[in-house]
């Protein structure tokens, strides 16, 4: 157990952090969870620690993100990170006593150089953003089936009769657009066709209208047993 003025050394520690143009809104929650562990183990030498518990009075749901600002506070000085690699031994901290007589104890501890990311043992670091995979991005280029069709027009109040003209088209054209180019998203695509109004039901006109004619009534069958 180490002697801390708990007032003197929060006083101090604040200062600090209040003059430190890097430190940022992460880096105080990360140092003051810490530093409860620290006081309710009555100031204990080094800690050691429970990332997943650490991480929840910090309010961080990262565990990038809880890596590098810890990463700071260490290169910073505002504390001594100690990262074990042993599954069965947790890593350990240190934090520098601010507010005495003499300055700070910060200066006769060896701080350590940490990579840019420090991995844990059986850690995965998984990226925030989800991946745009072919099989989203084909949710997008073609409905599902026609009711899926008829729920968005419905969605828009848009008339039914649109909504299965405008799957028999496109169905026809296997989702295509003119100059055989695909279509990145059939709801805009479906907007655009009711903008159109006069013109989409001008497209329909075309020498293939008679094909179409009986792909509609056939897909109209199928929306009946759809729905």
């Amino acid at each position: 157990m180490e002697k801390v003025n708990y007032i003197a050394h929060l006083n101090a520690v604040f200062e600090k952090l209040n003059e430190d143009d890097r430190v940022k809104q992460g880096h105080i929650t990360l140092y003051l969870a810490f530093f409860q562990k620290w006081n309710r183990e009555y100031f204990k030498k080094t800690l050691t620690i429970n990332r997943t518990a650490i991480m929840k009075r910090a309010k961080f749901k990262s565990k990038t993100t809880y890596h590098n600002y810890l990463k700071d506070l260490n290169d910073w000085g505002y504390l001594v990170y100690f990262p074990s690699f042993h599954p069965a031994r947790g890593s350990r901290v240190r934090l520098p006593i601010f507010g005495t007589s003499s300055g700070t104890t910060s200066g006769t501890l060896p701080r350590q150089n940490l990579a840019s990311s420090v991995p844990e043992p059986g850690q995965n670091l998984v990226p925030s953003y989800k991946h745009k995979t072919k099989e989203n991005l084909n949710k997008l280029e073609r409905p599902k089936n026609g009711r899926a069709v008829l729920i968005f027009f419905r969605e828009n109040n848009w008339q039914e009769t649109e909504g299965r003209k405008f799957y028999a088209y496109y169905e026809s054209k296997n989702w295509k657009l003119r100059g055989g180019l695909n279509i990145k998203n059939w709801k805009a695509q479906a907007k655009k066709f009711v903008e159109k109004g006069i013109e989409g039901k001008q497209e329909l006109t075309t020498p293939i209208s008679g094909y179409l004619k009986k792909l509609q009534s056939r897909v109209e069958r199928n929306f009946e047993d759809q729905l």
